[in-house]
Parts: structure tokens; sequence; C-alpha cells
């Protein structure tokens, strides 16, 4: 018969697991912050690219339906008649406004349309008839 033999199996002691632990949450604490910083940037990135997106759809939609289309843009959502898009909560809009765009998809205002993202201030300056804009970053 064979003897068993005890193995003596070596492990953390209690202060070396406790410190790897910390080590790891620390690690861990210390990048999120970075991430949550960059996931912010990477969202107010595609906020912007849509609200380009849906005011010329918008605008389209005047000029194939041949009527007037508005679209409201609020701090919580800009809406138009395909859909209401949400605006993130690091996105703040100086004053809402509604753009009305005329039959064939001009607007009738000189509108200034600002938001703050990131400690900057985005300037969507509207130009009369035309529907066409200038995009400023302050």
């Amino acid at each position: 018969m064979q003897k068993l033999r005890s193995k003596h199996v070596e492990g953390f002691t209690l202060i070396e697991a406790l410190l790897t632990l910390s080590v790891m949450t620390f690690l861990t604490l210390a990048t999120s912050g970075s991430i949550k910083t960059i996931f912010n940037q990477v969202q107010n990135q595609l906020f912007f690219v849509t609200f380009e997106q849906v005011y010329r759809e918008t605008q389209r939609l005047s000029a194939s339906r041949e009527k007037e289309t508005v679209l409201r843009i609020t701090d919580r959502y800009l809406e138009n008649p395909l859909g209401r898009y949400p605006v993130p909560d690091t996105v703040v809009l100086e004053k809402e406004q509604q753009l009305v765009f005329n039959q064939s998809g001009g607007n009738s205002s000189l509108a200034k349309i600002v938001f703050k993202a990131s400690g900057e201030r985005i300037t969507y300056q509207l130009y009369l008839g035309s529907g066409q804009y200038q995009k400023k970053k302050d």
C-alpha cells in the first residue's frame, strides 16, 4: 500500500492578500476616473454629430414634404417629426429654441444655438434662408 504524503502548500498570508487587494482596488479606482472622462468626451462628440444630423434631416424633411417642419431643442432632448433624441447630462443648452424650416428647407431666423460641454462653449450660428450654419468652439 502506498503511504499518503502530506504536501506543504504555500499560499498568501492574510497580510499579503489584503495588500494585494488594496493595490488592485487603488489601481481600479485610479483608472476609472480617466475612463469616465474619456467616456464623457466621446458621448459629447457623438451628441454633436447627432445634432448636426438631426438638423440636416429636419431640413431635408421639410423640403421633401414641401411644408414647414419644426426642430425643437431643449435641455433634455432634440425633437423633430421623425423622433426624439436625448441630450446627455454633460451637455448644457444655453436657451431652448424652436427652429422652423420652410417648404424649401431654409430657416427664417438668424438663431444662435449655444451648448456648453467639457468646459467648452460650442456655438451654431444659423444663416438666414439657406439652412446652413457655422460651428464655433470657444
